[in-house]
C-alpha cells in the first residue's frame, strides 16, 4: 500500500507541529516531513506547563508555548529539526501489537538515515536513538492515539541548542541551570556536532524519505489536502490557548528526563543549619555526580568535596542516600552544624 507523504511549505510558526494532528482528526492516513522555521516549545499532554517550564523567561524571549496531544516531557523544537510524523489508522497491519516493539520498529527508517548521513545510531528503550559510540540522545519519539488514529512523532536532529533548551526549562533557582546546560550537553548531540558540520535540510529530508520509502513499502510524495491545511490552523490556535498550554495536570517532574536513563534534577531544602542546594546527574538510578552548595556551615571546607564523593555511586533512593550520607557524618571528622542525614537527602532526592 503507498503511503503519502506530505513536505507542507508553509513551516512558519508552530504550524509544523500542527499538521499531524490535524491529519489524525480527518482520519487521514501520511507522513508529514517537515523543518520548522521558527523556534517554539512543545509541553506533553500530561505536563504541568508552569511547573515545568520558564514561562516568564519564553514571553521575554517571545517564544511560543503550546501542548501537544501526546506525552512525554517539555522540548524545544525549531530550525535544525527535521520532523516524521506517521499518521496510521489504528488497525493498520505494520503496527505492532506492543508499544515498546511499536517503537522499536518504527525507529529503524530513523536510524538507517542517521547511519546514512555518517552518525552510527541505535535504538534505546524505551523511545530514545544514541550514538552508538557516545550514547549520546540524538533522537526522542512519541506515540499516542488521536481518535482512531495512531502518531508516532520524532525529529532527525541536524542541530539542537543546547544552550536555549537550559533557558526555557524552569529551575527553582538561577544558580542551577549553568548545571542543567552542562548535563544537556554532555547528553545531547546533533549530525553537527557529530560531524563537525550542519547537514542541509534538503539532504537530511531525501535520504529519510528514502528509509522511510523502503521501511513502509513505498511513499507517493503528494501536496497536503486542503482540508488538512485548514484544520492545521485551527488547532495550533487551539494548541496554543491558554487554557489548554495551563490547564491544570499532574505531572511536574521531580527530575528532568535528559536521555533514557539519564535525569538531572535540582533540589532545595531549608534545614536547621541553613539553606541546601543540590544539582544531581542519575544514571541508571544511581547517582553519577552531585553539587552540593548553600548557606550552611561546613569545617573543614574541604569536607564538601568529600561528602559529594562519597555520595556518588549510592542508589538514588532516600533510604539509600540518608544511610550514605549518615555513615559519612559519623566516620569522617567533618561537621556541618544544624544539617543532618535526612536533610541531605531531602535537598538531593526529595520528600
Amino acid at each position: 500500500m503507498v503511503l503519502p507523504l506530505f513536505r507542507p511549505q508553509d513551516r512558519g510558526g508552530c504550524l509544523p507541529i500542527a499538521y499531524f494532528h490535524a491529519m489524525a482528526r480527518l482520519g487521514i492516513e501520511g507522513v508529514v516531513v517537515v523543518e520548522p522555521q521558527d523556534i517554539f516549545v512543545s509541553v506533553g499532554y500530561f505536563d504541568d506547563t508552569e511547573a515545568v517550564i520558564d514561562v516568564d523567561r519564553c514571553r521575554k524571549r517571545g517564544i511560543p508555548i503550546l501542548r501537544r496531544e501526546i506525552g512525554g516531557g517539555p522540548v524545544l523544537l525549531g530550525p535544525g529539526q527535521v520532523f516524521y510524523n506517521v499518521v496510521l489508522k489504528r488497525n493498520d497491519p505494520r503496527i505492532p501489537k506492543s508499544v515498546l516493539k511499536t517503537y522499536e520498529e518504527f525507529s529503524k527508517p530513523i536510524v538507517a538515515t542517521y547511519d546514512a548521513l555518517g552518525v552510527k545510531t541505535a535504538f534505546k528503550a524505551v523511545n530514545d536513538l544514541v550514538v552508538k559510540d557516545s550514547h549520546k540522545k540524538i533522537s526522542g519519539q512519541g506515540a499516542a492515539d488521536i481518535g482512531d488514529m495512531f502518531c508516532f512523532v520524532g525529529a532527525i536532529l541536524r542541530d539542537f541548542d543546547t544552550a536555549l533548551m537550559a533557558q526555557v526549562i524552569k529551575v527553582p533557582e538561577e544558580k542551577f541551570r549553568d548545571k542543567l546546560q552542562k548535563t544537556l550537553e554532555e547528553n545531547v548531540t546533533s549530525i553537527s556536532k557529530e560531524l563537525l558540520q550542519v547537514p542541509s535540510r534538503e539532504s537530511v529530508e531525501g535520504r529519510l524519505i528514502t528509509e522511510l520509502a523502503s521501511f513502509f513499502g513505498d511513499v507517493e510524495i503528494r501536496p497536503l489536502p486542503t482540508e488538512v491545511v485548514a484544520l492545521a490552523h485551527e488547532v495550533v490556535e487551539e494548541l496554543q490557548d491558554s487554557a489548554v498550554v495551563y490547564a491544570p495536570r499532574s505531572r511536574r517532574y521531580d527530575a528532568l528526563r535528559i536521555r533514557e536513563g539519564v535525569t538531572f534534577r535540582a533540589g532545595l531544602h531549608k534545614a536547621v543549619g541553613g539553606l541546601i542546594r543540590a544539582k544531581v546527574v542519575v544514571e541508571d538510578e544511581v547517582i553519577k555526580e552531585v553539587f552540593i552548595s548553600g548557606d550552611f556551615t561546613i569545617m573543614p571546607k574541604g569536607g564538601l568535596k568529600e561528602l559529594e564523593s562519597f555520595l556518588r555511586g549510592v542508589p538514588f533512593v532516600k533510604e539509600s542516600v540518608t544511610s550514605q550520607a549518615d555513615r559519612f557524618l559519623r566516620e569522617s571528622n567533618v561537621e556541618i552544624p544544624g544539617v543532618s542525614a535526612n536533610d541531605l537527602a531531602e535537598a538531593i532526592v526529595g520528600g
